[in-house]
């Protein structure tokens, strides 16, 4: 098997498959409700994408290996299938590694001619049990990427006045200054577990922008044993993220526009 190997602000990205020159990278990062590895997860297994690249940093990631069918694979990976490309992390890096790794993110999808980020993550909503459809929020980085939602804005509200805290703050910020077209999606979710059903709301919202069917049935069918599966990564992402300031997200900023 051969390797390419590019090393970005401490992070390695190594790829040993063909990642090619996917349109869209989707990210799928652990942050409230993990929404963002639940959808990314399930997209990745209903296109049967293969795993092409793995993403390591002995400085950043826990020093972690994940075995998947007597396989060794790195923490975080990136699946692709030349036109849809989703990284997913089954470890949260730690709170030094979240600032350096948005940033490497973004610079790499840039120097390899991604045309889109879209970010899944989801807002931690303290009436969440009480929604039984939850609203998808999004927001823009350029206006090519907003003529790309055009004509799903029926089905999404724009992002409130507020603050976001973590790495899509960052993925945000450093895709306006580099001038790259990032999408970021956001549902209504529980804070502290697991909601599938959040994630369910933001797949078909991403099916309709790749133009590709994904059934999120089973997303709904198997909440439960996800919820239970996934409490793990939820604690320690809120642990992480509780290190870099998430609760700033729950007010609101000094000026209104």
């Amino acid at each position: 098997m051969n390797y390419s190997l590019e090393e970005i602000l401490g992070y390695q990205f190594i790829e040993y498959g063909d990642l090619g020159k996917p349109k869209y990278l989707i990210l799928g990062l652990p942050d409230a409700g993990i929404v963002g590895p639940i959808a990314a997860s399930h997209i990745v297994t209903s296109l049967k994408l293969p795993d092409v690249l793995g993403i390591e940093s002995y400085g950043y990631i826990p020093p972690a290996a994940i075995i998947q069918g007597n396989s060794i694979k790195y923490p975080m990976r990136i699946y692709s299938n030349n036109e849809v490309s989703v990284l997913i992390t089954d470890v949260p890096p730690v709170p030094s590694g979240i600032v350096p790794l948005a940033s490497a993110i973004v610079e790499f999808a840039r120097k390899r001619g991604i045309e889109y980020i879209i970010s899944i993550s989801g807002v931690g909503n303290p009436s969440r049990a009480e929604i039984d459809k939850p609203n998808v929020y999004y927001l823009t980085t350029t206006q090519e990427t907003q003529k790309l939602i055009e004509p799903f804005l029926n089905d999404l509200k724009p992002f409130p006045d507020g603050i976001i805290v973590g790495p899509y703050a960052i993925i945000l910020k450093e895709s306006v200054r580099r001038k790259v077209n990032n999408l970021l999606l956001l549902s209504d979710t529980f804070t502290d577990i697991p909601d599938p059903e959040a994630a369910a709301e933001i797949v078909k919202i991403i099916s309709s922008i790749i133009n590709v069917n994904i059934d999120v049935s089973p997303l709904i069918r198997e909440a439960e044993t996800l919820r239970l599966r996934l409490q793990g990564l939820a604690k320690e992402t809120n642990d992480v993220l509780a290190k870099v300031g998430k609760g700033y997200e729950y007010r609101t900023p000094l000026i209104y526009s």
